[in-house]
Order: structure tokens, then C-alpha cells, then sequence
């Protein structure tokens, strides 16, 4: 199955932009990658792999990029794509802020347009995976108050003493 993504349009929520990522923002996401503190190299090397699909081909990588700017500034980042053999769902990779950002709504602002471009491309439920650890707590109350659902834990899966979190956010209730 083959879907096409549009761009993003640009959705201003006063003063905060979240648009398309251009290539150009690729320093300042991995920046923002690295400031929060929680995320390995080999992480913050996956982010750059996968920024580069997304721009030699958003459609063939599966991946698509949103960033969140005030001022010209990148304050933040998503990551989403549709979800492979299905028809409804799409998987949230990443919602980055820059540490200076946090606390300003730029994840809350992330997430309505990654809800919005999940839409627009006919799905209805977003899947995020998200880690247990210790340093991951503020993640999953973001998505918890957001109004995503706890639906699993892993044990052990991404290492021993760290599981898999899979929060569920359906865009059909």
C-alpha cells in the first residue's frame, strides 16, 4: 500500500509555527536531539538517518518530519509515518524540544499537527512508543494529559530494566 503525503501546510498557533522540516533544520534538530539529554548517539545518528529519507523522498522513506519555529528559531521536532500494512494507524517516532523550549507548548503544539497530518492522510489512530526509563517520565505524562491511552508495557524490551511503553491516541472518538 502506497500513500501520498502533502506537505505540511504551516499551522501558526501564536507565536510558534509548525510546518514541513526543510533541509536546513537538520542541525538545529540534531541540536535539539542532544540538548534534551535522554537520547543516545546512536539515536540522535537514527534521527539524522531518517531526516535523510524524508528528504530525498518522503513517500519511499515512510517517514515525515514536522518542526515547531519561533522567530527562525527551531524549537522542537516530530516524526511520524504510516504504519506498514496498515490502514488506519501511524507510528510517532519522536516528539523533540530543545530543552531551552520546554514548557512553552511546543510538544502540544507537535502533536495537534502530527494529529492533523495523520488525518489528512485517512488514518485514525496514532501508535507511540516511548521508553520506561526513569528520564522518560515527563514523555509519557505529556501523553498521558494529551489523551493518549497507556494500551501496553513490554518488559525488558529495549533493554534489561527498560521497557517498551506503546501509548495509543485515536483520532476517531
Amino acid at each position: 500500500m502506497f500513500i501520498t503525503l502533502s506537505p505540511c501546510r504551516p499551522v501558526t498557533l501564536s507565536p510558534l509555527i509548525v510546518s514541513s522540516s526543510l533541509p536546513e533544520e537538520l542541525p538545529a534538530i540534531l541540536d535539539a536531539s542532544r540538548s534534551v539529554g535522554v537520547f543516545t548517539a546512536e539515536e540522535i545518528a537514527t534521527v539524522q538517518e531518517l531526516f535523510e529519507g524524508y528528504q530525498r523522498d518522503p513517500v519511499a522513506s515512510g517517514y515525515n518530519f514536522l518542526s515547531c519555529t519561533e522567530g527562525g528559531q527551531l524549537l522542537g521536532f516530530a516524526c511520524w509515518g504510516p504504519t506498514a500494512l496498515s490502514k488506519g494507524a501511524a507510528d510517532l517516532y519522536w516528539i523533540c524540544t530543545a530543552r531551552s523550549a520546554q514548557g512553552r507548548g511546543v510538544a502540544a503544539a507537535l502533536l495537534r499537527a502530527v494529529e492533523d497530518a495523520v488525518r489528512a492522510a485517512g488514518r485514525w489512530l496514532i501508535v507511540i512508543w516511548t521508553s520506561s526509563r526513569p528520564d522518560y517520565e515527563p514523555a509519557r505524562r505529556f501523553y498521558q494529559r494529551a489523551g493518549c491511552e497507556l494500551q501496553t508495557q513490554i518488559t525488558d524490551f529495549y533493554d534489561r530494566g527498560e521497557d517498551l511503553c506503546v501509548f495509543v491516541r485515536r483520532l476517531d472518538r
